[in-house]
């Protein structure tokens, strides 16, 4: 439920508020050629070299990034639709436009094809693309027209327009609900889709985060049947009868949103279990060179089992994994409580026991994740949640770093602004004493109601955490002081 409560923003004019939610920072991956220093960049309109002044291309699994004008589309055909009308037939048409297009600007559709259940329309569109239609989505509906009444809704599924631009489509579909159409799209497995399959394997990924991200039990490749466009059940790549996929859930809501994509809670189909589904979009984690974080998020939340010495209750527990030629879905345990930013909000500050209480489960997860070689670096209110008995659950993983076991450090830069460690600031080596600063900011937080650093931008944030001393109020216990001010001590 990351993202619930009130978003903590400036109102104009008006006061800071004590806390709000900020993202985490990562330094990119800097490569250094000839001694120069350089960093890789997207560009999403044509842009050309202000040295040499030619155009620049494209070097990763992007052929062509140059803008294109327009978008032409065909639409085929469609089988076995649901009957509509009385005569158990239907009479569809397809709808075609842009989204979000709150005026139906660039609407499109095909004939009505009358009394069929499988159309055949082999129509031809084009959209003209203007600058900002790279980031929309192109979507596809099919209606039942109806003389009488209004026309009936019989599916739909949706493609990004950038996307599409890259690597066009063509094969089978399946047709989704009004909700979930607005945001996927399903390939059916079939021989004729096959060559969909191949080129999205081709991509210069890591074979890792396409074999491996699946569902079940297996974490080898189960080959599947090819399905006919009209095996409803079934029609995911590389599926079989014991894994699931988007098919198998239905979305009920947006619980939390992200530069990576957004977090859903989802009920699976057939029983009342609900899971929060954390969703990716592949061509994000590439361009911002974070495949390695999400397969390391991966990793962390699938880590260990239950009972003694193995995960303790008080981390997220990945359910299952599986995806899309555009994304990745994690699917984890709802935890219904709200993040501590949330209560915080509401609170002012927690009474001490309640503080201590937290900070020790916190305190236990973050053990087990250094016993494993893992520091979190992104330790915050936000990324602390309750679940329905009140005890916490630490999630978001995607900054963890792998392999660090006493005697090795590392380097990189990252985490959240205010709870980033002095060693961090300075580019100094470090290792799990960044989590114990973290951790002892927000202790501090919880027990005194306010951050122990501030500024008004990074830079003067960053010199008070480098050179600040922390002033205690007078209503905290010797014992919490001494131990905010032990656990903020190299």
């Amino acid at each position: 439920m990351a993202g619930l409560g009130p978003g903590g923003g400036d109102s104009e004019g008006g006061p800071r508020p004590l806390f709000c939610r900020k993202g985490a920072l990562r330094q990119k991956v800097v490569h250094e050629v000839k001694s120069h220093k350089f960093t890789a960049r997207f560009f999403k309109q044509p842009t050309f070299c202000s040295h040499c002044t030619d155009f620049i291309w494209a070097s990763s699994w992007i052929s062509n990034p140059a803008y294109t004008p327009s978008l032409p589309l065909s639409v085929g055909e469609a089988r076995n639709l649901i009957p509509m009308d009385p005569n158990g037939l239907s009479d569809p048409y397809v709808k075609l436009k842009l989204i979000p297009d709150p005026r139906n600007l660039t609407k499109q559709k095909t004939r009505t094809v009358k009394a069929t259940l499988n159309p055949v329309w082999n129509e031809t569109f084009v959209f003209n693309l203007k600058p900002g239609d790279v980031e929309r989505r192109l979507s596809v509906e099919v209606w039942d027209w109806d003389r009488t009444s209004r026309n009936d809704f019989m599916g739909a599924m949706s493609f990004g327009v950038s996307e599409l631009l890259k690597a066009p489509v063509d094969g089978w579909y399946k047709l989704l609900n009004q909700e979930e159409g607005e945001y996927y799209n399903v390939p059916v497995a079939d021989a004729d889709n096959c060559s969909l399959l191949q080129k999205f394997e081709a991509c210069n990924y890591p074979l890792e985060l396409y074999e491996r991200v699946r569902m079940g039990p297996s974490s080898s490749p189960i080959p599947s049947p090819s399905p006919s466009p009209t095996d409803s059940k079934r029609c995911f790549f590389g599926t079989s009868p014991g894994r699931l996929h988007i098919s198998d859930f239905s979305f009920l809501m947006v619980l939390g949103k992200g530069s990576f994509g957004k977090v859903m809670l989802a009920e699976r189909r057939g029983s009342d279990e609900l899971y929060a589904i954390k969703i990716l979009k592949k061509d994000v984690i590439v361009q911002d060179d974070d495949v390695d974080c999400t397969l390391v998020e991966k990793r962390v939340l699938a880590l260990g089992g239950r009972g003694p010495g193995g995960r303790p209750h008080f981390l997220t527990q990945l359910h299952s994994t599986f995806q899309t030629p555009d994304r990745l879905y994690f699917v984890m345990e709802y935890v219904t409580g709200g993040d501590l930013m949330y209560h915080i909000q509401q609170l002012g500050k927690f009474k001490e026991p309640h503080a201590a209480f937290y900070a020790a489960e916190i305190a236990i997860g973050l053990f087990f994740l250094h016993n494993q070689g893992i520091i979190y670096r992104d330790l915050k209110l936000d990324n602390v949640m309750l679940d329905a008995e009140g005890h916490i659950k630490i999630t978001d993983f995607g900054m963890c770093k792998e392999n660090v076991f006493p005697g090795t450090t590392t380097r990189t830069f990252c985490g959240t602004p205010d709870y980033i460690a002095p060693e961090i600031i300075a580019y100094q080596p470090y290792g799990k004493s960044v989590d114990w600063w973290s951790f002892g900011v927000l202790l501090y937080e919880m027990l005194a109601g306010q951050p122990p650093f501030d500024g008004e931008d990074e830079e003067e944030l960053f010199q008070a955490i480098m050179e600040q001393t922390v002033t205690y109020p007078k209503s905290l216990s010797r014992e919490a002081v001494a131990i905010c001010k032990g656990v903020r001590t190299p």
